[in-house]
Parts: structure tokens; C-alpha cells; sequence
């Protein structure tokens, strides 16, 4: 089966060898690392080995970066190149005490991590498979302590347990800010803070230096072009091709590799309770995801899109748009116009509809206009789709529960809702949240439900209801009756499922969740 996302056509076969690779190459890190600490300070290898890389990414992407730059993507980068430089010092120093195994070995704990810190920022009780997966882990990071015949985590094993909560902090905060910032660009900021902020801890506590033989710049070079630039980059793409279940059991192999190297490159002894503690947290996190790649159950939350979902609002905004057009002199809107121009918000399509000439004082005073009228007068042509409220009703009766989230402002959203679909929680654009496909309003739905997001799933019409499935990691189903119809919707993911008719998302496998 192939997958397409960002550009990139892979199979799932190809990506699932290119994650292996990936993975590889990332747990040489931790060999190269330990070899570069014999003649380096740990900051300073930092510093060369992301700078570096920075300036190699500069070089590629500077001029598409520059003109995609804001104070928000900036400040995010310094915050996730801060989180990260944490992470990375505590890997660095638990290397110089304990083995390359072991500290990838304990790292990879923040598998099991993020899902209960997780639970604890949404305030949900975590799920009885994680606190046991957990429990194992926690095993197994006993049997690590058991060396030696007593009951002691060396300060490297220490060290890297706190790699471990800073890497799963890490991965909440930057998946948190990706979502509101360009993600490629937040990365390259990230990787050249984590670079400068090495450079500082290296000038504060060490002697920094340039690397002085070949054998130093070439355990640089291959931090920086093998396990970051190959590495860390090409994660991400393999990912999006085969799920973030399936990438995170892949990740679970990098104790391993990482083990493997450090035996044959290091001449690393393991101990026996070394193998029981890998089995332990290895199994521990194979336990988590392994279970969801095939289990099936019915969904609990049904979300759904408004504008060309639900309700057919097209002529009612054409209108709304064209009362403000004409009455300020401009040129009214086609129908079809107004279709593509649809489905970011009010403020998009209202600067869509306007000229390129329009200064922002003046389509802010538009933009409040258009609001006005079309709270006013949006149920004049606005009508449910056929079998959309029968829809909506069975869902209910079966203990599925159902709620809207629309890009309309908030309170058009509540009041069409409560006018067409009575009792249903609607949740509109606002100030304190970014619209779709940035997934706040979901999340912010889904937690009023009390619904985790792999129990539920988003139905939409069009591409930016595709790109907030994908935010939310959610199941998604498109409707072909919408504003884009079912080519629009096949050509952003052919392997979505889309339905024809309001009554088809009952039937089959629909309203089945494969975790």
C-alpha cells in the first residue's frame, strides 16, 4: 500500500526499511558519542556537532526559512532547542560513566513516558496497560540496579533516567508548538539553539576547541551527517508513511543496535541481568503499542466538521460576503468562488474574497462587518444535508457521542448548531485557540467529552479537515457531498475513506477504530 503526505510517495514496505535505517543510524550516536568524550568535553562535541549541522541546514533551506520566520517559530525554536540541550547533556554524561547500551537502553523510557505525562496534563487517568507497562519498566530498571550483588543505579544510569523525563517533556512540547509554527523551520531553529546553547555551557565549563585530528572531526562529522542529517531527519518522513504506532515500536529496536555496536565497536561487556533488564523495558514498551496495531473496537466520539458537512452554508456566506463586497465598491463572488475560498475561517475567506490592494485597517473593519451580517442572516438558505440530523440521531441512541468543530467564529457555530441539531456541543473559532487543522479545538472538544483522540473520529470535507486528523492522529472520514468533493479529497489521502451518502459512516468498518 502506498501512503502520500507532504509531497512524498512511499510505500509502507519502503518506509518501514527506511525507518530501520533511520533508527540505525541514530544509535550510532551513542557510539560515536562515547568515542568522542576520550579527547572532548561533552558540550563541546555538542556545540561543533549541531552547529554544524545547522549551518549545513542553513545552507540548503536559509532563504525558504527566512521568509517564514516570526517571533512565535523563533521563540518556539529557543524553547525546543533548550529542551532538547537538556536532554542532550544528560546523554552526553551518562555516557562518560555508563554503557552506550544502557543509556540508550534507559532513554528509551520516554516510550513509556509521554503517554502518562500525557494523561496527567489532560488530567485522564491513565490507562491500566500503561501504569503496567510502566511497572515492567520499572523492573527492569531493577535488575539494571541488581549488578554487583546489591540494590545501586550508578550516577550514568541516574543521569540517563533523567535523559529519559526530559526526552518525553521534549516530545509533548515540541509536537504542542509544531502545531502552531511551521514545523521544518522550527526544527532547523532548534537544532542551531541546542548548537549555541552547547556553546555557552562549553565556554562556561570547559575549554572549547575545534577539533584538532582526523579521527575528531570525523566522529563529528558523522554525529552531525549520519546520525542527525540522516538520522534525525529522515524519522520524521518514514513516520507520516506508516503510523506513529508502528514508528514507535520501531524505536524500541535502538536499544538494541545501539547494544550490538557498543559490544563489537566499544568492547562493551553485558552482564546478564544487563539482557533481562533489555527484555524487561524492551517488552515493557512492546506491550504498549503492540496491542493497537490490530485491536479493534467501535468509536465513543463522533466529530464532525459544519460548513459543507453538516449544513450546506455556501449561498447564505456567497451572500454575506457580496452585501460587503458591493457595499464598499468591490467586485461580487462566484459561487464556485467562494467554494475554494472556504474552509480556514472567516478572516481567510474574507481575504480571499478582497483584493490584494485591501490594507489590514481596512479588512479588519470589513472582516467585523461580514461577521455581523452573516450572524445575522445565516439560516436564510442554510439547510442540513439529507440524512445528516437521522445521522446524528442514531449515533446518540447508540452511545456514540457526536459534537461539531467548525473554523466559524464560535458563536455562529453554537447558534446554527442549536438551531439545527439541538443538544449537540459545538465548538467555533476563537481567540485564546488556533483554527484547524491546528488541533486545539479538537483536543478542546474531545476533552469536554472526556474522550480520549484514539476513540474517536473526525469527519470533514476537505483538505484542511484532512491535515486536523492528521494533527490529532485521528481517524478520519470524508464526505464527497461537501465543498471539495471526493477527487480533492482522495488527491490529499488516497487512502482515506469517503463517503457518498450521510448513512454509509454506520455501516461496516466505518465506525471501527484500528489502534
Amino acid at each position: 500500500m502506498t501512503r502520500y503526505r507532504g509531497g512524498i510517495k512511499m510505500s509502507e514496505r519502503k518506509a518501514e526499511v527506511l525507518m530501520t535505517a533511520a533508527i540505525i543510524a541514530c544509535s550510532t550516536s551513542f557510539v560515536f558519542s562515547k568515542m568522542g568524550l576520550s579527547t572532548m568535553g561533552a558540550f563541546n562535541i555538542l556545540a561543533a556537532r549541531f552547529l554544524l549541522v545547522f549551518i549545513l541546514l542553513f545552507a540548503l533551506l536559509g532563504k525558504k526559512m527566512m521568509g517564514r520566520l516570526d517571533r512565535c517559530t523563533i521563540l518556539g525554536g529557543a524553547l525546543v532547542g533548550f529542551l532538547f540541550f537538556l536532554v542532550m547533556s544528560c546523554e552526553m554524561l551518562a555516557l562518560k560513566t555508563a554503557h552506550a547500551g544502557t543509556v540508550s537502553l534507559l532513554e528509551n523510557l520516554a516510550i513509556i513516558l509521554v503517554p502518562l505525562l500525557e494523561s496527567a496534563l489532560h488530567r485522564i487517568r491513565p490507562k491500566a496497560m500503561g501504569l503496567l507497562c510502566a511497572a515492567i519498566a520499572v523492573g527492569g530498571v531493577a535488575m539494571l540496579a541488581l549488578k554487583g550483588g546489591g540494590f545501586r543505579l550508578g550516577a550514568g544510569e541516574c543521569i540517563a533516567l533523567l535523559a529519559a523525563f526530559l526526552y518525553a517533556v521534549a516530545i509533548i512540547t515540541t509536537e504542542h508548538i509544531s502545531h502552531k509554527t511551521d514545523g521544518s523551520v522550527l526544527g532547523v531553529l532548534g537544532i542551531g539553539f541546542l548548537g549555541l546553547y552547547a556553546l555557552l555551557a562549553s565556554f562556561l565549563f570547559e575549554s572549547p576547541r575545534l577539533p584538532q585530528s582526523g579521527g575528531e572531526w570525523g566522529i563529528i562529522a558523522a554525529l552531525a551527517v549520519v546520525c542527525t542529517g540522516f538520522g534525525h531527519t529522515l524519522q520524521p518522513i518514514a513516520r507520516s508513511h506508516i503510523g506513529a504506532d508502528r514508528a514507535s515500536l520501531f524505536c524500541t529496536l535502538s536499544p538494541v543496535f545501539t547494544t550490538i555496536l557498543g559490544v563489537i565497536v566499544l568492547r562493551e561487556r553485558t552482564a546478564p541481568l544487563d539482557y533481562v533488564a533489555m527484555l524487561l523495558i524492551l517488552g515493557s514498551s512492546l506491550l504498549l503499542y503492540l496491542p493497537r496495531l490490530h485491536r479493534k473496537s467501535r468509536a465513543r466520539a463522533v466529530l464532525f466538521d459544519m460548513d459543507g458537512t453538516l449544513l450546506d452554508t455556501l449561498e447564505d456566506m456567497q451572500d454575506s460576503v457580496n452585501h460587503v463586497l458591493m457595499a464598499h465598491g468591490y467586485p461580487a463572488r462566484t459561487l464556485e468562488e467562494v467554494r475554494a475560498f472556504v474552509g480556514n475561517g472567516a478572516g481567510k475567506l474574507m481575504r480571499r474574497a478582497l483584493p490584494d490592494t485591501v490594507g489590514e485597517e481596512e479588512f479588519a473593519a470589513l472582516l467585523t462587518e461580514y461577521k455581523a451580517w452573516y450572524q445575522a442572516h445565516n439560516c436564510i438558505k442554510t439547510r442540513p444535508y439529507p440524512g445528516i440530523p437521522e445521522l446524528l440521531d442514531r449515533l446518540r441512541k447508540s452511545g456514540v457521542q457526536v459534537a461539531i468543530v467548525s473554523n466559524k467564529p464560535d458563536p455562529t457555530t453554537k447558534a446554527l448548531a442549536q438551531k439545527f441539531f439541538p443538544g449537540v456541543p459545538a465548538f467555533g473559532q476563537r481567540d485564546d485557540l488556533p483554527p484547524k487543522p491546528a488541533p486545539d479545538l479538537v483536543l478542546c472538544a474531545l476533552k469536554e467529552l472526556g474522550c480520549p483522540r484514539d476513540s474517536a473520529i473526525y469527519v470533514g470535507d476537505s483538505e484542511v479537515d484532512i491535515q486536523t486528523a492528521q494533527n490529532c492522529t485521528m481517524k478520519y472520514i470524508g464526505v464527497s457531498w461537501g465543498f471539495r468533493g471526493r477527487e480533492k479529497l482522495l488527491a490529499a489521502a488516497p487512502r482515506a475513506t469517503v463517503v457518498d451518502r450521510a448513512e454509509e459512516i454506520l455501516q461496516g468498518k466505518n465506525l471501527q477504530l484500528v489502534h
